[in-house]
């Protein structure tokens, strides 16, 4: 019996149609499947960051101000009293009869030393929280050291004030020896507290990913361009921090109970009062040299119009305008302390030692000026240095030195 050959081709057309369907039936439940598409371009994934950084600015806005002020203030204020204890404390350790060395020298290496450790692991600092950060750079280095008192004994050398037999040649040989040693010394601790953090910060990495995935390594997500930020808007600087972590909590607790502690010293022990008194000073100097940081950066509309024709323009004129305000309130706390003007009491004595050593001590910096100096270029990193050291040596020339050689007076009592 044969077969009818238009029902074979009617049943071959029916299978095909068949098999047709069911592959568009894969073909489609393979396109509902999601897939993660990857960005085409660096550019797109450079775009979507900041996209993502500009909606964080918009939602922080709305955010109080003590949420992120709180912390970086409280940090200043603790590492700032803790500052200056190192170097009152160290200053007087060093300082002895026939000393090789004046005795604050080692104060500025030491701070120096901590700020290239800091420069260097930023991130770890950083990821603990950015007060941090702030604290250790600004607050306590930045109190370690101090450019004001470095300029007074620039001066008291150049003048002899503390009476020695030399001539006048060696008197400026003593004042140049100051000078050469300090930068030298300073620079150097920058750079091997630099060494030094750099093994720290590849030791933190190593057993960071060691211990924890890429996602939760707080280093690998840490953006420190973007959260170290400038004190001109804190809630900037804060990117990425929606609350308070543990460690602000603390730092806010201890900048607290530090102040605390300092008026009860001031108003108990007698015999510590000018350092009690100079713990309480010191902040306000370092807060006023944090707000005057925001000078540092580069002025973009000056930066257009003068282009590199004028390299002052790239000079980091916060620290500057800081350490010369500190400079000539320095000269003038140096006259008021011989008592020609007024005769100075006992109160009035600590009062001025306070002046000196906290608010002076605190508004000026080294640390800051020696890793400024490592980072410019060397023709603006030379015309940056001598240009502190002239201008601040400006008010002591003029306030400090004529008045003496004019008046006849005799030198500090207090």
């Amino acid at each position: 019996m044969s077969s009818n050959p238009a029902v074979s081709v009617n049943n071959n057309e029916f299978e095909r149609d068949i098999r047709q369907h069911e592959y568009e039936l894969d073909n489609s439940e393979a396109q509902e499947v999601p897939v993660e598409v990857a960005p085409e371009s660096a550019q797109e994934e450079y775009e979507e960051q900041q996209s993502f950084a500009d909606t964080q600015r918009q939602t922080h806005k709305t955010r109080p101000v003590f949420l992120f002020m709180g912390p970086l203030i409280a940090s200043l204020v603790l590492f700032s009293m803790i500052g200056v204890l190192v170097r009152v404390h160290l200053t007087k350790l060093f300082t002895y009869a026939d000393q090789p060395i004046y005795g604050l020298i080692w104060a500025q290496m030491l701070g120096c030393f901590i700020m290239g450790i800091a420069m260097r692991t930023k991130g770890v600092l950083m990821s603990l929280s950015p007060a941090v950060d702030v604290g250790i750079t600004t607050g306590l280095c930045g109190s370690i050291t101090t450019f004001s008192s470095w300029q007074l004994e620039i001066y008291q050398q150049f003048f002899n004030t503390r009476r020695a037999n030399h001539t006048r040649f060696k008197n400026f040989l003593g004042g140049m020896s100051v000078l050469a040693t300090t930068i030298a010394c300073s620079t150097g601790a920058l750079r091997l507290g630099q060494m030094i953090g750099d093994e720290v910060r590849l030791l933190c990495n190593y057993y960071l990913r060691r211990w924890m995935s890429e996602y939760d390594n707080p280093l690998s997500r840490i953006d420190t361009k973007m959260l170290g930020g400038k004190p001109v808007d804190a809630r900037d600087s804060w990117l990425g921090w929606n609350k308070w972590h543990l460690v602000d909590s603390i730092l806010v607790t201890a900048g607290i109970l530090s102040l605390v502690a300092a008026c009860l010293v001031v108003a108990l022990a007698l015999s510590t009062r000018s350092v009690s008194i100079a713990l309480l000073l010191g902040p306000v100097g370092t807060l006023i040299r944090w707000r005057l940081a925001s000078l540092n950066s580069v002025h973009p509309r000056l930066d257009r119009i003068f282009s590199k024709r004028i390299p002052a323009l790239h000079l980091p004129f916060g620290t500057f305008i800081a350490n010369v305000i500190g400079s000539v309130v320095l000269a003038i706390i140096h006259i008021l302390q011989t008592g020609a003007v007024v005769r100075p009491s006992a109160a009035s004595c600590y009062v001025l030692v306070a002046m000196a050593d906290g608010f002076c001590g605190c508004l000026t910096t080294i640390s800051t000026f020696a890793a400024e100096l490592n980072v410019l270029r060397p023709r603006i990193a030379m015309l940056y240095a001598a240009l502190s050291v002239v201008v601040a040596q400006t008010p002591f020339l003029l306030i400090a030195g004529i008045y003496f050689k004019t008046a006849f007076v005799d030198y500090p009592v207090c």
